[in-house]
């Protein structure tokens, strides 16, 4: 058995496509903090338990639950428009990138699947859907929608180098 003792070689594409999944993974970590923040809004507007003369209610600091939570609302929305602002720039830096693209079932199959977290089925019936053997050839199409992934990858990659290198 021969180990190979060499790295692996990084690929043109590995550093377009991690741009491309970072924007993708804080949209959804944005989603999931709005989702937290939908929640603790449901529990702070929920009836409180009821209060007994004599008993603090602090959390031993000189807040009180309702105070924490405030607090704790106000900090996730500030953190929630700090993660929605960097999103929104590093959207507009990639669309300026895709934008340059020359084919344009490259540029839906990058926007359909890291902007708007479509699946693949969704991206292959996108493009090709409209195709009277679709049905009977669907998997044949999801092959020829990865296919075209990776050659919008390789585009991209070289837009992005060529932006690299002007500076």
């Amino acid at each position: 058995m021969h180990q190979n003792s060499e790295a692996k070689q990084p690929k043109e594409t590995d550093e377009i496509k991690k741009k491309l999944e970072s924007y993708a993974a804080l949209h959804r970590r944005i989603d999931n903090q709005i989702e937290r923040l939908e929640n603790l809004e449901a529990v702070m507007g929920s009836i409180s338990s009821p209060s007994f003369d004599g008993i603090s209610g602090g959390g031993g600091d000189g807040t009180s639950k309702q105070e924490r939570q405030v607090i704790q609302k106000v900090t996730l929305e500030e953190t929630i428009r700090r993660m929605i602002a960097d999103e929104d720039q590093e959207r507009s830096e990639l669309e300026a990138l895709i934008s340059e693209m020359e084919k344009p079932d490259e540029q839906t199959v990058l926007e359909m699947h890291y902007f708007d977290a479509a699946n693949w089925w969704t991206v292959c019936a996108a493009l090709h859907g409209s195709r009277e053997d679709y049905d009977e050839h669907e998997q044949r199409y999801l092959k020829r929608t990865f296919k075209l992934h990776g050659s919008a990858l390789q585009s991209l990659a070289r837009i992005y180098r060529a932006k690299q290198e002007q500076g």
